[in-house]
């Protein structure tokens, strides 16, 4: 199913309320049964600005993606790593780059009245 070199975003699901977004950005190194070793960066959104800040550490990770507290999006293998950047427009999570491509990563929908 996946393959060394794809590019995967991970999102932590939020198990609480009060739980920040945490995300990894990063490339499969191996894959076996619903297991992804993956290279990469953490995203944390930071507590004061409400933006998201990347940790300068590349960190090599071996996470379950069919355990259920994942949530992974294969990202188009075009796509550079380092272009992407986390932007917050009108109350949504976009990840995005300066070729065109975004994902909206919002996960409340706001009503505005």
């Amino acid at each position: 199913m996946l393959q060394s070199g794809d590019l995967l975003l991970v999102c932590y699901r939020r198990l609480f309320s009060n739980d920040e977004n945490r995300f990894f950005l990063g490339a499969v190194d191996d894959y076996q049964a619903g297991i992804v070793k993956i290279t990469g960066h953490s995203f944390l959104r930071d507590s004061v600005t409400g933006k998201m800040a990347e940790k300068s550490d590349l960190a090599t990770k071996i996470l379950s993606i069919s355990s259920g507290s994942l949530i992974v999006y294969q990202l188009p293998p075009t796509l550079v790593l380092a272009d992407l950047r986390f932007e917050q427009k009108m109350m949504r999570l976009i990840l995005l780059d300066d070729q065109g491509f975004s994902l909206d990563l919002t996960e409340k929908l706001h009503r505005q009245n």
